[in-house]
């Protein structure tokens, strides 16, 4: 494993965080670092990427020059002319709706290569406007915001679906690809997707069912120029977090609703994996939210996620039930544990450890 590339960054930021498999993964980190998806001529993401998957949740990091620099190429754009916000936010709920349309119409279908590559091919094409979507927002400025957020923000709204039905869909080509061979639907989630392409053209070709528990239980895909290697082990993930996760006690992060408040930390990384207690008043530190997390934001005192922008579902929840919000920290899931107290102050973006867990 070659670290050189990931240490000579110092500015990691986490992107987004959500259950995803490596499938899913693998195919998204082709795109966006490769020719298949250009902002300005340009891919996405031109540093590495970093995917670390922990039985089926993944955590994706980039650097922080990549992400600005993203962010700057998308408002150009959209300053070149006026009518390019009202464009953009037009292609995103069409792409969307075509991605779920082809989802709904496919679903519960025998699976071919056909069917794959296609839901892919509609999948890429979403892409572009989904991220320039997002990211745009997060570059404007104050004024373009307040003028623009409402329309980027229902289009962001009406297009939130998708990467939940992806994942579903995913699930379901996992369960089907299971049912003909002797392995679960966690270890064919664990394949990439050029590893499910080769076994739908040919049946016999599949990696071990051991390997595939050891990556579903912890791996890392570092992407660069639409290449990746694949990593697997809990103490190969452990070496790299140790380079990208800084040690500190606090946490600085975008203000999505102001406030201030101080409460129990609850870290739940997905609703449907979480066995803990969440009370009234906690702080919810997640990931990101999206919209299964309902629950929780109702308890919750406060919200405060590792990635996302002004659009992320946190942000949008925020402002609507007017609690206080700080999205994008890049890190918290990883500084506070469950049971620490801590102070979210939203006022100013940060997020100070108050009490440590006894735990």
């Amino acid at each position: 494993m070659n670290l050189n590339n990931i240490k000579k960054h110092t500015d990691w930021v986490k992107m987004w965080s959500g259950k995803c498999s490596i499938n899913s993964d693998t195919k998204m980190g082709e795109m966006w670092t490769s020719d298949k998806i250009l902002v300005s001529e340009k891919p996405i993401y031109r540093s590495p990427i970093i995917f670390i998957i922990r039985k089926g949740i993944t955590d994706c990091w980039a650097t922080q020059k990549d992400r600005d620099d993203l962010g700057r190429r998308l408002v150009s754009i959209a300053r070149e002319n006026p009518d390019n916000i009202e464009k953009l936010a037009t292609s995103y709920k069409t792409k969307a709706e075509n991605v779920l349309s082809f989802i709904s119409e496919n679903d519960q279908k025998i699976l071919s290569i056909d069917v794959y590559n296609n839901f892919w091919e509609i999948l890429t094409k979403y892409y572009l406007p989904h991220v320039s979507v997002k990211y745009t927002a997060d570059y404007l400025s104050s004024s373009e915001l307040e003028k623009y957020l409402p329309r980027l923000q229902e289009a962001r709204v009406s297009a939130e679906p998708v990467f939940r039905e992806q994942e579903k869909f995913v699930e379901e080509i996992s369960t089907q690809v299971a049912s003909a061979t002797n392995l679960s639907k966690e270890q064919i989630l664990a394949l990439t997707k050029d590893e499910l392409v080769a076994y739908l053209n040919d049946k016999s070709k599949i990696p071990a069912g051991s390997e595939l528990t050891k990556r579903f239980d912890t791996s890392i895909l570092i992407f660069e120029n639409g290449h990746f290697d694949l990593i697997f082990g809990n103490s190969e993930v452990d070496e790299i977090e140790k380079i990208i996760l800084p040690k500190t006690d606090q946490v600085r992060g975008s203000i999505a609703y102001k406030g201030k408040v101080a409460g129990k930390v609850k870290i739940v990384l997905h609703p449907n994996t979480y066995i803990g207690v969440f009370g009234n008043g906690d702080i919810l530190v997640t990931g990101m939210t999206r919209p299964e997390f309902l629950p929780f934001l109702e308890k919750a005192a406060a919200f405060v996620t590792d990635s996302g922008g002004a659009l992320s579902h946190a942000a949008i929840s925020a402002r609507e039930m007017k609690k206080p919000c700080i999205v994008g920290t890049g890190n918290a899931t990883k500084i506070f544990q469950d049971g620490d107290i801590v102070e979210v102050d939203a006022d100013n973006g940060i997020v100070r450890l108050i009490k440590k867990s006894n735990s």
